[in-house]
Order: C-alpha cells, then structure tokens, then sequence
C-alpha cells in the first residue's frame, strides 16, 4: 500500500465514519440534543458521507486493499453477511415508526407515514442487498469451485430455516381468535369485576369512565392487583391494551427522567429450573424539557414530555417520534408480544403503531399469565396519577386490524 492510498483511506474512512455517526444521529437521536431540525442534520451527514466517499473510491480502484485468498474473502464474506442480517434485523424490528428524522415540508399523516416507509425501507432495503450481493461475490472468491461440503455448507441452514419458517405459520394460523384472558371494563363489580382482586393505597376509587365506570388512582403506592385465571401461558403470545386518561400533573419526587407505570402483567416462566417471574408493561416515559432540565424546581406539568413506552421482558419499546400522551383526554395504548419466528413487540397508541423492537434472548418467551398491576406500585418518583378503564389481556398476539378495532372508540374529551 503506497503512502498516498494509506492517506485516502484514513481520510476519506474518517470522514465517511463520522458522516454515518451524524446521520444515526439524525434518525434516532433524542429531541432534546438538537439544536437545528433533523433534516438539516441528515443533509449535512450525506454531503460528509458523499465527499469521504469519493477518495474511498480511488482507494478501491487502485488501491488493492480488498481481501485477497481464500481466508480473507472468507472473512469478508462472514463480515458483510452479518452487516446485511444486521440491515435485514433493523427493518423489522425498528421500521419506520422507531425514525425520528422530521421532513422539510408539512404533509398529510397518512402520506408522512407513506414517505418514512419507503425511505426506510428503500434506505436499509438497498444497504442489505448491497452487503449480501457484496457478501456472495466474496463467498465465490473464497472458494472458487464450490465442493459437495461448500454446498451442503450452504444449503442445509437454508432447509432448516424454511422448515422452521413452515412450522411457525402452521403453528401461528392453527391459533384460533379466542378471547382476552383478562377482560375489566369495572363496570360488573369494583375494582376487579368477577376477578379476585386486591386494592393498595388510599386513593383508588371507581369513578366516571370511558364507557360506565373507570378506575382513578392518585398517584405513588396506590394500585389494583388482579389474579388473572389459572390455564393461560404466551406460547401464542400477549397483547395488553387500556383505555387511559391522566393528569395534568407530575409527582412532586419527580427529578429528571421518570417512568409512570399504568399496568403490567406478571408472567411466571422457568429459568434454569427455577421459576422466574417476568413483566409486560404499558407506562409513560416523563421527560423533562430542555428549559425544565436548567430550571430548579420546575414542576410544572407543561415542563415535561409525556411519551408511551412498554416494557416486554428486559426489551423497552418506545417511540422516537413526536409520539405525545395529552392530559385530560382518553388514550388507547395496547403492548403486542409476538412470538412469530422471533420475539417481536409492537406499541400501539389509538389504533397507530408508533413503536417496534425485537429480542432474541430478554423477552419472557414461555410463561404462564398470572397477575395483573394496575397503576403505580412503590416506585416513588414514578406515579401515575389518573384514569384507567376497559383493560384487556389477550393470551395470543392481536394483529393490526384487531388493533384497530379495538380502538375503534376513538380517543376523545369528556
């Protein structure tokens, strides 16, 4: 390698590199560290990404730095496939609800939300068959002539992941639309209808909700603990959904960033031979705004964000977007835990999905359905203070028009 081919490829690297660090940066970056407007961002990180790019090119022109005999395409062949998993992996498990990149121009929702999916899609769609076409051109480099062993090498995983493919859609379509496990609209008998059911704190009460009759809490250690029927696991999956309204007010404990639990489902699963108890979790993240974050002592309500988020397992979910949980008006937030070929969460907020994420190892995968939380526990600093009504727990994961029929009584004012 000649002096002038090591100094383009540290440039041209350097600059390439912190043009895709700006524009991660751009798509996923929280609110509160951006002094000017995403787009803006973006533009600058594709012209650093476009000037890196043009000493790289001579570099791998004349350069001869591609990997060279069988072991090193080898390698670069494990590389760049891991790269295009890694594409693949971003497209179903963050999507274009988990962007945050605001365009220049005001457009209609359903047409803003027609725009991020085909560039995100478009945008990761051509980096992973970039990367796999890259990958394969350096799989035939590393071995030539492919031999019976190359072959099976090749074949067999691909046989096994379209037999594990066959079995799951078998699995999945054989689960027939049954009913939620849990269903407490408070209306038949409080707190817990016909469910055994235990109060905690001074302020629970049964008061005017959504439809009938809702449940108010008032804020830290005031919660409903519900025993959910004996039989149900999440071998099909779980879906949690409520109808909320809170607040206009936040926990005078409250310092920095905080979490508000509505409710969760305690599953009880077995790790290493002993049981394990896991959650399925709707909350809401309270973030403070940049001119909270340098005041003292800004309690104020209008000082903070209030954003949806969920938690399945140890894996939180939660939208980058301009997602928003205003006071005074009835939300519906519904958790998704699907466990189609691999753990997937999806977040819903009234009938919009606005979140995604996947695991493959932190997510609660079998496990028997045992309780159900409603409101905050002994989280000091994390209270809900508001209504809740219409909970449901569904032993199977709902898909999107269950979703939305389900939150088909659109949020609205009392």
């Amino acid at each position: 390698m000649t002096p002038g081919v090591r100094r383009d490829l540290l440039i041209g690297g350097a600059i390439v590199g912190v043009g895709l660090a700006l524009f991660g940066f751009a798509l996923f970056g929280d609110d509160d560290g951006f002094r000017a407007p995403r787009w803006v961002v973006a533009t600058v990180a594709i012209l650093f990404i476009a000037s890196g790019a043009l000493p790289l090119r001579g570099v791998l022109t004349t350069g001869n730095v591609l990997p060279s005999g069988p072991y090193g395409n080898a390698a670069a062949c494990a590389i760049l496939a891991l790269l295009a998993l890694g594409g693949l992996w971003m497209m179903v498990a963050v999507g274009p609800e988990g962007i945050a990149l605001d365009l220049p121009v005001h457009l209609r929702p359903e047409l803003e939300a027609t725009v991020r999916g085909v560039f995100f899609y478009g945008l990761m769609g051509l980096f992973a068959a970039a990367c796999l076409v890259a990958s394969l051109h350096a799989f035939g480099r590393a071995l030539p002539s492919l031999g019976h062993t190359a072959v099976v090498a090749v074949v067999a995983p691909l046989l096994g992941i379209a037999a594990w493919v066959a079995i799951e859609f078998s699995r999945d379509q054989s689960a027939t639309a049954t009913p939620p496990v849990l269903f407490v609209s408070f209306d038949r008998r409080f707190p817990g209808d016909d469910y055994l059911a235990r109060t905690h704190g001074d302020e629970v009460a049964a008061r005017q909700g959504r439809v009938g009759t809702g449940l108010w809490v008032g804020g830290s250690g005031d919660w409903v603990e519900i025993e959910a029927p004996r039989g149900f696991d999440t071998r099909n999956g779980l879906t949690l959904e409520l109808w909320m309204r809170r607040e206009s007010w936040v926990n005078p404990y409250l310092k920095g960033r905080s979490l508000q639990t509505l409710a969760a489902v305690d599953l009880e699963g077995e790790y290493r031979g002993r049981p394990e108890v896991r959650q399925v979790s709707l909350s809401i993240d309270v973030i403070p705004t940049r001119a909270a974050a340098t005041a003292e002592g800004a309690l104020a309500a209008d000082s903070y964000r209030f954003k949806p988020s969920a938690r399945v397992g140890e894996v939180r979910v939660a939208p980058a977007g301009n997602a928003r949980v205003e006071p005074g008006r009835w939300t519906h937030l519904a958790i998704v835990y699907d466990r189609f070929l691999v753990d997937r969460m999806r977040l819903y907020m009234d009938g919009v999905l606005v979140a995604r994420g996947m695991s493959f190892s932190d997510a609660p995968g079998f496990a028997d359905i045992r309780t159900l939380r409603l409101g905050t526990g002994a989280e000091r600093i994390g209270a809900y203070r508001g209504m809740i009504d219409e909970v449901k727990v569904f032993g199977r994961a709902l898909g999107e028009e269950e979703i939305v029929a389900e939150s088909a009584g659109r949020a609205r004012r009392d």
